[in-house]
Formats: structure tokens, sequence, C-alpha cells
């Protein structure tokens, strides 16, 4: 026979058998990938909300940098009578500027807290107004799938 010329009954393509194993194949790569496709847009949700918190945090740190001993507290509104002071951006009259920033690029309820700590090489940290030595923390909370997540930063000031 020639080339061009062909068998009768051969028929040239797939079998609906074929079609539907195929189609079936298919289908479960794309959910495969579609799952992919989910947990990486979550990782990629999550670490904008550290990278967010982080430069929140490093502003908060890098303002309070420039301040003396004094002004670490009296900005605040505290006096330095105390060895620590907690304050929290909620609540703060001078810390809300940050609460703003906070809840506007981060999530809602987001917050955080400052922690000036005296520090002292044994037995009692003096207060705040006689310190050497004065820890700053950063903390910023936020709530991220139902999960609270937090970011810490802390330096020493002498």
């Amino acid at each position: 026979m020639s080339e061009g010329v062909k068998r009768a009954g051969t028929q040239n393509g797939f079998t609906l058998v074929e079609v539907i194993f195929a189609v079936a194949l298919l289908g479960s790569v794309m959910i495969s990938i579609s799952g992919l496709f989910a947990l990486g847009i979550h990782k990629l949700k999550s670490g904008r909300a550290q990278s967010t918190a982080l430069s929140v945090g490093r502003d908060i740190m890098e303002e309070m940098q420039g301040w003396h001993f004094e002004h670490l507290y009296a900005a605040f509104g505290e006096d330095g009578s105390a060895a620590d002071y907690v304050i929290d951006s909620r609540t703060n009259g001078f810390a809300a500027k940050w609460q703003s920033v906070l809840l506007d690029e981060l999530a809602p309820g987001a917050y955080a807290e400052i922690e000036l700590e005296s520090l002292s090489d044994g037995g009692t940290p003096p207060n705040l107004n006689a310190a050497t030595c004065i820890r700053v923390s950063v903390t910023v909370y936020w709530n991220e799938d139902l999960r609270e997540r937090r970011l810490s930063m802390a330096t020493t000031r002498m």
C-alpha cells in the first residue's frame, strides 16, 4: 500500500477513557497547584505584617535613640521615680502617634508597648531618674488569622 492511502477501519484520536483520565489528571494537578498558591499568598501576607511591625518598632526605637535619659520617661508623662515603666500605645497620649500608624499599616487591634527599665550591676536597680543604664524595649502586637503575633526589640542606653 502506498503511504497516502489509509486502511479501512483505522481511526485516529483518543478514546473516551483516555480523555477522562487526562482530564482527571489535569484536574488533580491544578488543585495541587492552587493549594500552593493559597499557601504562598498566606505566607506573603504574614511576611508583610512582620516587616511592617519591624518597621514601626524600628521607627519608635530610632526616635527614642536621640532622646536624653530624662526625656525617655518624661515624654510619656512619667517622673522617673520608679525603676521601670511599661507604656502602652493605646492608652498613653504621647505614644498615640505610633498607635495610629500601627492601626493604619498593620492590623486592627495592633499596638505597641515600650518598656523602660533601669539596670544595675547587682542588687536593686535604681529609679530611672538616678539610673546610669536604661534598657529600652519595644514590642509590637497584632492579630493574624486569630493568632496573636508579636515582635520585640531592645537596646541599652548608658
